[in-house]
């Protein structure tokens, strides 16, 4: 892995359904050889309150349910020169921590 930091936030209607993902995502990072030593965050936030909370992160990642919203929320990542994207549906639906933290990891080394 090429950083030594990654600070991830999801961002969704409400922060509520994405706080099981930040869960999964962490235990993921605590049992993670790989990720051991890393400086990693993962919280979850209303995508309203983006502009409150995207300074202290280093990629968004955006619940499928606001994908509707993409072009608002991508113009104030952009704004903050943080990557942003959507989570994969099936990822989502299935609660799938582990190909999203990947998601979260090559959206920052994409964006390097």
């Amino acid at each position: 892995m090429n950083f030594e930091k990654l600070h991830i936030l999801l961002a969704c209607n409400l922060g509520a359904s994405t706080g099981v993902m930040v869960g999964k995502m962490e235990e993921i990072v605590k049992n993670s050889e790989k990720l051991k030593g890393k400086d990693i965050l993962i919280e979850a936030h209303p995508a309203g309150e983006l502009r409150e909370h995207i300074e202290a992160f280093d990629v968004v990642l955006l619940g499928p349910q606001i994908s509707h919203r993409f072009d608002e929320l991508a113009e104030i990542a952009a704004a903050y020169h943080k990557p942003i994207e959507v989570i994969n549906s099936q990822d989502y639906g299935t609660v799938n921590g582990g190909n999203i933290l990947k998601a979260a990891i090559a959206l920052q080394l994409n964006s390097q």
